[in-house]
């Protein structure tokens, strides 16, 4: 029988390493936490779980961590989660079954991500690859998002096995990673790293614009600026050259003229968002806020009726988690307001009815439903 080894990487982690350790427990075989230098409790929470601890010197990489646990690794499958998720009740079953599939290489899991402490049912979820073959081959590289050269698709084509999507989700509690100052100054450190490795990447260099923007730090226009020239140059491509790029259309939609450095403008961007992201609910909320702004309300009100849509169907791209509010209750309340502002008071009313019962937009939805109603009667 094949036995799966469970990894994580670990520093400070003692507010929510007990709860993933013990879900997999009935799965993997053995429980390997990787530690970082922790200082709380991390490592005998670890222990008294019955998880086996290997002190790793942090070296800002972490690549490097993780191909210092895959070593120590003893299992013939691996699986990789992080000390803020947990294997949701029900997957051990698809995950036997996943590794005792001879023609498989790697699977993807379901990642359901939870914003809310008090809200599980909330959430959006994407797939990762986190379940995988133990290998010679396997080496992680990138200093913050660690990536496998060659990729899962290009081993498993080497050693002609499949790959697929196993039925089991890990829950990430989203809630537990405060972007603080301090965080975000360590992130911002470990793109920069990133960055001198290996020059010109367009994801990262995106990422950093952002967090340095997040901290209030004008060099990232100047970062984002570089990132929109790449995309450029790659704009009449099918496919949008990262998937960070739909961030940096959120930016180029919402950064003032006054601040902007990108020759990049809200036209192209919005066309860029239409090609490459049309179900990508977090863009194309950016694209109808900034029509809205900008009183085009009929313009705005076609991307909200989308996101509607998307959010019914279900069909959407997840992209790494958003509020699914903009899916819903919050893409049907502004599309009553845009319909105040274009005269179509049945169409207002029909939608400020919907969020009703909704606690938090119920003062809103009366007053745009009972605005429409006075608006359609006939005066006297």
């Amino acid at each position: 029988m094949a036995s799966l080894t469970a990894f994580f990487i670990t520093r400070n982690h003692e507010a929510s390493l007990r709860r993933a350790i013990r879900s997999l427990q009935p799965t993997a075989g053995e429980i390997l936490v990787a530690d970082t230098g922790s200082t709380d409790r991390t490592v005998s929470i670890a222990e008294e779980l019955g998880a086996r601890v290997i002190p790793i010197a942090w070296a800002d990489d972490f690549a490097a961590a993780c191909n210092d646990a895959v070593a120590a690794a003893t299992g013939d499958w691996l699986l990789s989660i992080n000390p803020d998720e947990e294997l949701e009740a029900g997957g051990s079953t698809a995950i036997a079954a996943a590794i005792a599939n001879a023609e498989s290489f790697a699977w993807q899991l379901r990642i359901r991500q939870q914003l809310h402490p008090d809200r599980p049912a909330e959430g959006t979820t994407g797939r990762q690859y986190r379940l995988f073959r133990r290998v010679l081959e396997l080496r992680f590289q990138g200093r913050l998002h660690p990536t496998l050269e060659p990729s899962f698709e290009a081993l498993a084509a080497a050693r002609r096995q499949s790959i697929g999507l196993a039925d089991a989700t890990i829950r990430r509690h989203a809630y537990l990673s405060t972007p603080t100052p301090d965080r975000l100054r360590w992130v911002v450190r470990l793109l920069e790293a990133e960055l001198r490795d290996r020059p010109g990447q367009l994801g990262f260099t995106i990422e950093l614009g952002r967090n340095l923007l997040w901290l209030n730090d004008p060099r990232g226009h100047d970062v984002l600026a570089e990132a929109a020239e790449q995309v450029r140059a790659k704009a009449t491509e099918p496919m949008p050259p990262s998937p960070w790029v739909g961030s940096l259309i959120e930016y180029l939609l919402s950064v003032s003229p006054q601040q902007s450095r990108s020759k990049l403008g809200r036209a192209e961007a919005r066309d860029l968002a239409l090609r490459w992201f049309a179900s990508t609910p977090p863009v194309l909320w950016a694209v109808s806020a900034e029509r809205f702004a900008a009183a085009d309300y009929a313009t705005a009100a076609r991307y909200l009726e989308r996101l509607i849509q998307l959010g019914r169907s279900g069909q959407f791209d997840d992209g790494g988690g958003f509020s699914p509010d903009i899916v819903g209750p919050a893409a049907i309340l502004n599309l009553g307001i845009c319909c105040l502002h274009l005269a179509r008071w049945n169409d207002a009313r029909k939608w400020f009815g919907e969020v009703m019962n909704d606690p938090s937009r119920r003062a809103a939805a009366l007053q745009g439903y009972d605005l429409a109603e006075r608006q359609q009667k006939p005066t006297t």
